[in-house]
């Protein structure tokens, strides 16, 4: 079954059409009421924008980790770095930035473990 599918505005994931949202399809963007709840915060365009300076002085195909973009302090903050790998997800999505594991680019929906990011 081919199902229609969006992606979610705060974790970046893939989710496909349910039967609950027949009624308001048009209305939503999150995936989960987790996601949700986590609306409205502007770091996650500043994220984004931040992965986007980043990859913008770099060379042509070269990639970054996502820890580059998040300061010194935030680095081992597992809950920041899910929020930079969210932000690269997004704009993977929307065809800016390739996700890259070991050479090969992967769908952003289903990169585990260590990343890097490269303008498309």
């Amino acid at each position: 079954m081919n199902l229609p599918q969006k992606v979610c505005g705060t974790c970046g994931r893939s989710f496909a059409w349910r039967k609950k949202w027949a009624r308001n399809w048009a209305e939503v963007v999150h995936c989960s009421d987790r996601c949700r709840g986590r609306r409205g915060r502007d770091e996650t365009i500043e994220l984004e924008t931040r992965i986007l300076a980043l990859l913008g002085k770099r060379a042509r195909g070269a990639t970054i980790c996502p820890s580059e973009v998040l300061p010194d302090d935030e680095k081992q903050e597992a809950q920041r770095m899910e929020a930079v790998r969210a932000a690269a997800r997004r704009l993977a999505h929307g065809a800016t930035i390739d996700i890259v594991q070991g050479g090969v680019v992967v769908h952003p929906d289903r990169a585990r473990g260590p990343i890097r990011l490269r303008l498309r």
